[in-house]
């Protein structure tokens, strides 16, 4: 009897839900799932009754969240146990003013859009509710499995939506994508688009994007903006664009490191994380402000399975825009981790995204037997110059040098950086085998520095630029070891002023295995990698081509077994699993016009587990704005250095390189790093835990142990409750207490 009840409950429902969806034209076959809990499908919260509309079924609830599901559309909504606060991923009633049409309104109705492109290349979107969909929906549980075709373009997957102890886990397996008609290809997929859309101004919080250090943009009403933010996890794919264009005088934007986003729903109430845990070499970041097409505040994944490109036929220019030969192979697998009050900030998830690298093992808890902070010291041994028909190299520091200027700093924890020590300096290629330039000295000399940095709690990396293959120089094969784009061409991009092409996969891994294997043996140090773990590319001279995706899991392999300790320049996260310091953190954002702030999200989720290091401190416009940010955000100072004045290298590749003399500098970094030590050395190996704004440019940074850094960024001096005063552009620390 109870199941008839059941069946009878479906039609019901079903009929309800078809009547409901906007645009009308979805077919559906439903299948429920055959346990107990499935017989709970009317059951619901007394409290939230009004807000789960009746075609919404209960498909899971577990001892934090209740979550709901639509047989057709795959909308979820999920019920916070805590808070009683309840999450939608859909719009359920659009209202006068909200500025949608009928596509988007099925876009913010429907848990899956599609890009599709047909033979021309010319692309179009359509969601659930506004195409020709059969829907076959199985609950279980503690979730659903629902298979999807868009019949008339024979385009379908599998969406797989699981309740998990600290939110809801969406997977699309790449095995389920179908591709039935050959003159319709899958281009791009939106997963969720509306999941904790806000309408204008009706709920205050905001948006978190991982810009930068990261950045805000307000749940507003209306914004100065006047397109949408797009963001490529990982930046863009020079497999696809063949070349990044040179500008020497813009300044890029930051890249999107890490593959989250978050929305915050009242400060202090209610919040997400939304993590791409797979899929991040082919997804991107989209953003809608309020005022731009419609009237919600929305952000979501896009993950791209097909793109066009124009392939050029003759040298004049002329060609055809055509589609990529293979689908880009990847699976789907994205995480709503949801948050409730305190947590409910930047900072909490921050501290949530730092949980789930732990969980994964990405990141590991430091040994901390130091008692004081680190000081990053980038010394630039040389470079070459051309002189008629040949070249020579300028030494700019050498091994003495450098031993001498970090004797004369007396600073114990010294992470070293020696950059242009290969023959020829910075603007060679690297050697096969480690071998040191003979005018900066001999490898026993740059071992003895390194025991010596080791041996006070410091370390002596060598930089490398691993996948750079540098324009015009020798020291590799283009037919062997160069990496392709789908064009037919190689890959151009730049790095500190000096263009290059890239290697492709194996040249890569022998080269740089080599590399580590030597330091380590030879001189007991480790390898500072700049662009390895930033620039991700697929490769199309191979058979079948390596894929985005496929290059991300042979760096994250590579990096694994590579022998000697590791630093990044201002990596991706699939590096943070080697990670021992990281180098150039982001003290702001891009400066984005809809952005309202920029925060310490990056720092907060590293903070305790791995040290990072500012931008070189010798480098900077606002030399005292951004020591102020050091302290704020925990991060360590950070020097270029060298022995000998730059007017010797204006004539090569390091002319960049505008002031760097130890003899200008000296009583800069000392001065720098004894006033940092002092406010962020009672914090060391600390995870922060709070963040708060006590006035006007005045922020307090908490760490685990009830140590408080004060940060006055006002010119009017600051008073706390204490007694304490704290200067106009300066900070204090203090133990536990009130600020």
């Amino acid at each position: 009897m109870a199941e008839r009840m059941v069946r009878v409950w479906l039609i019901f429902v079903l009929l309800a839900g078809l009547i409901g969806l906007p645009d009308g034209e979805v077919g559906a076959n439903c299948c429920s799932g055959d346990n107990a809990h499935s017989h709970n499908w009317v059951s619901r919260s007394t409290q939230h009754s009004a807000e789960i509309p009746p075609d919404f079924w209960q498909v899971g609830e577990n001892e934090t969240f209740i979550l709901y599901a639509h047989p057709l559309t795959l909308a979820f909504k999920v019920l916070d146990k805590r808070s009683g606060y309840l999450w939608h991923s859909n719009l359920d009633q659009p209202a006068p003013g909200d500025r949608l049409n009928r596509s988007w309104t099925a876009f913010a109705d429907s848990a899956i859009s599609i890009e599709y492109l047909d033979e021309k290349a010319v692309n179009k979107r359509v969601s659930i509710t506004n195409a020709s969909v059969v829907v076959e929906f199985h609950t279980n549980g503690d979730g659903f499995d629902a298979s999807l075709l868009f019949s008339e373009f024979g385009i379908g997957m599998t969406l797989i939506v699981r309740l998990e102890a600290d939110g809801v886990h969406v997977e699309i397996p790449f095995s389920s994508i179908r591709q039935d008609n050959p003159a319709y290809k899958l281009g791009v997929l939106y997963l969720y688009p509306f999941m904790g859309a806000t309408r204008a101004d009706e709920v205050s919080g905001y948006i978190l994007i991982p810009d930068g250090s990261g950045s805000l943009i307000p749940l507003a009403a209306a914004t100065k903006a006047r397109t949408m933010f797009y963001g490529r996890y990982y930046g863009a794919d020079l497999g696809m664009i063949a070349q990044l264009p040179f500008d020497p005088n813009l300044n890029r934007p930051y890249r999107l490191s890490l593959p989250v986003m978050g929305m915050v729903h009242g400060e202090g109430q209610n919040a997400y994380l939304s993590i791409v845990e797979d899929g991040s070499a082919y997804a991107e970041l989209h953003v809608h402000p309020s005022g731009i097409i419609t009237n919600f505040n929305f952000a979501y994944h896009a993950f791209i399975y097909n793109q066009s490109y124009f392939q050029a036929t003759n040298r004049a220019g002329a060609g055809v825009t055509t589609l990529q030969k293979e689908t880009n192979a990847f699976d789907i697998k994205v995480r709503y981790r949801f948050l409730s009050g305190a947590e409910s900030d930047y900072v909490g998830m921050a501290r949530s995204y730092q949980q789930f690298l732990l969980e994964k093992g990405w990141l590991r808890p430091l040994s901390q037997t130091a008692n004081q902070i680190g000081l990053h010291l980038e010394f630039l041994g040389g470079d070459k110059e051309k002189v008629l028909l040949w070249e020579r190299m300028i030494p700019m520091t050498t091994v003495e040098q450098m031993r001498a200027i970090i004797d004369d700093l007396q600073i114990g924890r010294v992470e070293a950086v020696y950059y242009g020590w290969q023959p020829l300096g910075a603007a060679s290629m690297l050697p096969d085998s480690l071998r040191l330039d003979r005018r900066l000295g001999s490898l026993s000399e740059l071992r003895a520095l390194s025991e010596q940095l080791t041996a006070n709690g410091g370390r002596l990396y060598l930089y490398a630029d691993p996948q750079a293959a540098l324009r015009d120089e020798g020291g590799y094969s283009p037919r062997r070891d160069l990496a392709m784009a789908i064009t037919g061409v190689y890959m151009l991009g730049y790095n500190r002023y000096k263009v290059s092409y890239y290697l492709n996969a194996d040249s890569l891994t022998q080269r740089l295995t080599r590399l580590a294997r030597q330091a380590e043996e030879k001189l007991a140090c480790g390898l500072a990698l700049d662009q390895v773990g930033t620039m991700l590319y697929s490769d199309f001279r191979t058979t079948p081509p390596l894929n985005r995706q496929q290059s991300l899991v042979r760096y994250r392999q590579l990096l694994e077994e590579l022998p000697a300790p590791l630093a990044f320049y201002n990596p991706n996260d699939y590096a943070f699993s080697r990670m021992q310091a990281y180098f150039d953190m982001p003290l702001d954002d891009s400066g984005y016009i809809f952005t309202m702030q920029d925060v310490p999200f990056l720092q907060i989720v590293l903070a305790g587990y791995v040290p990072y290091y500012g931008p070189p401190l010798n480098f900077s416009s606002d030399p005292l704005g951004d020591r102020l940010k050091h302290a704020d955000y925990g991060i360590y100072p950070s020097f270029f250095l060298s022995h000998e004045v730059t007017a010797k290298i204006l004539k090569t590749s390091s002319s960049w390189v505008f002031t760097s003399a130890y003899a200008q500098w000296g009583d800069e970094v000392k001065q720098t790093y004894a006033w940092l030590n002092d406010l962020l050395a009672p914090a060391l190996g600390q995870p922060i835990v709070a963040r708060q704004k006590l006035a006007e440019g005045v922020f307090a940074t908490t760490y685990a142990n009830g140590y408080r850094v004060i940060v006055n960024y006002s010119s009017q001096p600051y008073a706390m409750s204490s007694g304490q005063v704290v200067p106009a552009r300066d900070a204090r620390g203090m133990m536990g207490g009130r600020p």
